[in-house]
């Protein structure tokens, strides 16, 4: 348990660096595959993150119960909303207070994050429907408007074509993924150029020009889907790279919250989805944020050294991260079971993406729910009872952020 001398020192450096907006010396240089070396293009700790925010009331403390599942943290979890931390083995760091706080002011992945938001809504650019609405079959010049948005310079496609996903091994001697050879032989770790980015490319350009055969919602919702998965392996995948460029733990933060903080109530891109879907994952992948933080604060090292520390923060963040793209589909499998038959396609639609994507974590828990649940989620006209079975295991599998 943490000394209150300790406490005390973590509150007055949280609160000194907020101020500041800076703890540490600049980052070294960026190593391959970093999203940190980049300008934010003008948004900054004082820029709203989208100028379409879903505002929603502010979370409670959690109960500590997930999806109807009793629920709490294990021994080892940063607990930043319990006193502060003081009853976790964590020592004093700058995240306490349940803050984030910056290494570097200039964080472009919040651009990227409000660019996902700008796809979907742009009333800048003339586009107040949404994109991703099932309800609706977006006119092909809205998908147009929508991929120029997908495509600015060092935005989101900048990041698809390259995003790695670190649950895989790293291949070696090469994991650069922008090598086509690398990308045909670890598809899996190369998640983003090899799964994402054809699914992507595919439904922008078949949405451009309208062809038959598909409704437009479809492919809203497969583009909407592949973009969520890559927000997903984007959060646990800057965790890692914070190990020698501490601004990536920066991204980590703005790839979930589009650069806010909890307290705000403000919520786009990734965090957006799961606070609708189940505000108690919302919080624990906060706590796992900061615990990323936390880390990164008692080993300031560069690169960071204290690796068994490191991989308890990653942890707890990918639990929760795999808890929230699970509430996520769940969301959307209870509302294909029960939507007209337009809309319905939409959510399956949303699902068949999502749902092969997911296979890896289930499969490590069980290999026959893995089949059942990829029967299931792939299939063109899935009965009622079936989606429902498929709600149910992964709560069964996945209850605990």
């Amino acid at each position: 348990m943490k000394s209150s001398s300790n406490r005390s020192r973590g509150v007055f450096l949280a609160t000194v660096l907020l101020l500041s907006a800076c703890e540490t010396e600049a980052p070294h240089a960026t190593p391959v595959g970093s999203d940190a070396a980049l300008t934010d293009n003008g948004v900054d700790a004082t820029d709203s993150a989208a100028t379409d925010v879903i505002t929603v009331d502010a979370p409670t403390t959690d109960t500590g119960v997930d999806g109807g599942v009793a629920c709490a943290p294990v021994a080892s979890d940063y607990t930043p909303r319990v006193s502060m931390s003081s009853t976790d083995p964590w020592p004093a760091c700058i995240s306490d207070p349940g803050l984030y706080v910056r290494f570097d002011m200039s964080t472009s992945s919040i651009t990227r994050a409000t660019a996902f938001e700008r796809i979907h809504i742009d009333a800048t650019g003339g586009r107040t429907t949404g994109l991703f609405d099932p309800t609706r079959d977006p006119a092909a010049e809205e998908f147009t408007a929508a991929r120029m948005v997908y495509l600015e310079a060092e935005g989101l496609d900048s990041r698809v074509v390259r995003r790695t996903d670190e649950h895989y091994p790293q291949p070696t001697p090469n994991n650069d993924c922008r090598v086509a050879e690398v990308v045909t032989a670890n598809p899996d770790y190369c998640a983003g150029p090899a799964r994402l980015l054809p699914v992507i490319t595919a439904n922008f350009r078949d949405g451009q020009v309208a062809t038959l055969g598909t409704p437009q919602r479809v492919r809203a919702a497969r583009i909407e889907a592949a973009l969520l998965w890559f927000f997903y392996i984007s959060i646990y995948k800057e965790s890692l790279t914070c190990t020698t460029v501490t601004a990536d733990c920066d991204s980590s933060w703005a790839y979930y919250t589009g650069g806010v903080q909890r307290t705000e109530a403000r919520y786009i891109s990734f965090a957006r989805y799961v606070q609708s879907a189940e505000p108690a994952a919302h919080d624990r992948i906060w706590d796992g944020v900061l615990a990323v933080r936390c880390w990164r604060d008692l080993d300031r090292t560069t690169p960071a050294t204290n690796v068994a520390l490191r991989e308890r923060a990653r942890d707890q963040l990918d639990r929760a991260l795999t808890r929230g793209i699970v509430v996520v589909l769940q969301a959307r499998i209870r509302a294909a079971a029960t939507a007209p038959v337009a809309e319905r396609a939409a959510h399956l639609a949303f699902a068949g993406v999502i749902g092969p994507l997911l296979d890896r974590a289930v499969r490590v828990r069980s290999a026959a729910d893995a089949d059942r649940l990829a029967s299931v989620l792939v299939a063109a006209d899935p009965a009622r009872a079936d989606l429902d079975a498929a709600v149910a295991t992964l709560d069964r599998l996945f209850p605990c952020p």
